[in-house]
């Protein structure tokens, strides 16, 4: 894994059109000095394949479509398929009520309606130092 520059993959899954978010934590990620893979409309097989050729720390999803479950639980499954340990964070219309189930399925960080670029960048910061990311 990539110990220079933090390094992160940033997403949209399948056919999510709602972009702002996610674009904003793009923003924030390279004022903080992170370097950034942005795709979109893709699936949890080519979210995975595309962070273990750019060699990413970490991967960010956003889910505004109510698929948040089901893509964690098949991003988890391809993570595991390949035999990679990268963190995952998602973003986006999430309830509250299902943040314990995407931390069950292994998502570090979950930011929901009102939470801030900032919090994401800070929280990616803390990953990288707690893990020598």
């Amino acid at each position: 894994m990539n110990k220079g520059k933090l390094k992160i993959l940033l997403a949209r899954y399948g056919l999510d059109g709602h972009d702002k978010g996610v674009i904003s934590v793009i923003d924030a990620c390279k004022n903080a000095g992170m370097e950034i893979v942005y795709i979109h409309f893709a699936n949890p097989k080519e979210i995975v394949k595309s962070a273990i050729e750019e060699d990413v720390n970490l991967i960010g999803i956003t889910s505004s479509l109510g698929q948040h479950l089901l893509v964690s639980s098949m991003l988890a499954e391809e993570l595991n398929n390949n035999k990679v340990s990268i963190p995952v964070i998602m973003g986006g219309v999430i309830p509250n009520v299902d943040v314990p189930k995407l931390k069950e399925r292994g998502v570090r960080g979950v930011f929901g309606p009102g939470s801030t670029p900032q919090e994401a960048v800070s929280f990616i910061s803390q990953i990288a130092q707690k893990e020598e990311l």
